[in-house]
């Protein structure tokens, strides 16, 4: 709805998006198997359109972001987080991270979202992305997912 302008207060838009924020954390945690206990990673993304602006991506921190943590069970670690403006076919790498702790490297990550005949100018590719596990043969050492002792979203 704010294409082509620029509006001055966009927060309530945030309210707009949590449902979709929920069905699509709930669609992926489907998709991985349906146990919460096997996701250890996450990110969130999005691709505004070219009549947008970056900060409509922005939009999607808080309903992409806490609707992750919600179904997880209270992850402690920030949802890492990409956006960018872009044509159609635009490609996003949405990083990611262990859910709770941002110092865990072994799930230092990407994944690589876009669809091709999108965004349009006047759309917004919002998406989010879980893993079950660390990189396949990670071994850059640092804190290790068991070894997590603070539980505050960082050690």
């Amino acid at each position: 709805p704010f294409a082509g302008r620029y509006v001055e207060d966009l927060q309530g838009a945030m309210e707009d998006l949590k449902p979709l924020g929920l069905l699509l954390s709930d669609r992926l945690i489907a998709a991985l198997g349906g146990d919460v206990k096997k996701i250890d990673g996450y990110g969130k993304g999005a691709i505004v359109g070219s009549a947008g602006e970056l900060e409509h991506g922005a939009l999607w921190h808080v309903p992409g972001g806490y609707a992750m943590r919600e179904r997880l069970g209270d992850a402690k670690a920030i949802v890492p987080s990409a956006k960018k403006v872009g044509a159609f076919g635009a490609r996003l790498d949405v990083p990611l991270g262990h859910i709770n702790a941002a110092y865990v490297r072994s799930h230092f990550d990407a994944m690589e979202v876009g669809i091709s005949d999108g965004p349009r100018p006047d759309e917004i590719l919002f998406c989010l992305a879980m893993t079950c596990g660390p990189r396949v043969h990670n071994r850059m050492g640092g804190l290790a997912a068991e070894d997590i002792k603070a539980w505050d979203g960082l050690r």
